[in-house]
């Protein structure tokens, strides 16, 4: 009787761990793989409030005193941009691009047309998302520059979350790199 009582409490338990999902555990909505994203010292932060049914995480800011910097979002009814801003150097752009897609390949092929000028070494190279250092040619002087750009589809339309086009030091865009990868619906988990 014992054997009968613990196998049927062990069978449940164990079809459903077993249980397989529909969904791809590690990958977003647009399958981005999200499998090795560490999303700590970040939080996330909704942006129904500011006309969009998208969820992002924000890394965690703070100032020189040690409090923390809230992150702002700056966006006008109507405008088809978002400018998400945390302290004086991350800056976030948002961009609707409606139903368009493939961004991201009109992004390089963009970067390719400025080879004149710029040498571009990509840190990571995604169907929906690229890192890049910007460099000009020797003997040009400037400073390395680092910058990203992601796209993303919820409920049909497409976004772009890209850096400003001056580009920032490193932490900060593999920071808005790990912001890019956890772009979701909201409601997603």
């Amino acid at each position: 009787m014992k054997r009968f009582l613990l196998s049927s409490l062990l069978i449940p338990l164990l079809i459903a761990s077993c249980g397989g999902s529909e969904t791809t555990e590690g990958e977003n909505s647009d399958g981005t793989d999200t499998s090795n994203v560490d999303y700590s010292g970040m939080s996330e932060m909704p942006l129904k409030d500011h006309g969009l049914n998208m969820k992002i995480m924000l890394p965690n800011v703070e100032s020189n005193v040690g409090s923390a910097i809230e992150p702002k979002v700056e966006h006008e009814d109507g405008d088809y941009l978002w400018h998400v801003k945390i302290g004086p150097k991350f800056h976030l752009i948002i961009e609707d691009f409606g139903k368009e897609k493939n961004k991201v390949a009109n992004e390089k092929a963009r970067l390719d047309d400025l080879s004149r000028i710029f040498v571009v070494e990509y840190i990571e190279d995604n169907e929906n998302l690229i890192m890049y250092k910007r460099t000009l040619h020797e003997d040009q002087g400037g400073q390395t520059t680092y910058h990203c750009y992601g796209e993303t589809t919820i409920d049909g339309y497409t976004y772009v979350l890209r850096s400003e086009e001056e580009g920032n030091f490193r932490p900060i865009i593999e920071d808005m790199v790990k912001t890019i990868k956890s772009a979701k619906p909201i409601g997603a988990s």
